[in-house]
């Protein structure tokens, strides 16, 4: 007889991918905000990239949870785990104003982010 898998691994998963959302979001907004001219967004875009380097982190803990306690596939692991590496590598080619790959690096991890979000609030055991 098997024991059943807890419940609480997925409302963690879910809880992080959506704050990991709301904070990619806000990047952008801080980016447009700072081309828009408000010159202060820049140190908050800045500061908020750290903010979503350690929620990707929290969020690949979250997702080894939803695997291995929760039932839940693999792949969310590797998907997070591919996030975090991401956004590490954004904040030095943001700093150094390397825009012509820290721009699209960034749409990329906005799009993936919203992906995985969308799947985390769908998926069903």
């Amino acid at each position: 007889m098997t024991a059943a898998h807890p419940r609480w691994p997925l409302p963690v998963f879910r809880a992080t991918v959506t704050v990991a959302a709301a904070l990619v979001f806000a990047q952008a907004a801080l980016a447009g905000g700072f081309l828009a001219g408000h010159f202060e967004a820049l140190a908050m875009h800045s500061r908020n990239g750290g903010l979503v380097g350690v929620v990707f982190l929290v969020q690949v803990v979250a997702s080894v949870l939803l695997w291995r306690k929760g039932s839940g596939p693999a792949w969310p692991v590797r998907t997070a785990v591919i996030q975090l590496l991401i956004a590490v590598a954004l904040i030095p080619l943001g700093e150094q104003r390397v825009l012509a790959v820290h721009i699209p690096l960034a749409v990329a991890l906005s799009i993936g982010t919203a992906l995985q979000v969308n799947w985390a609030w769908r998926w069903q055991r």
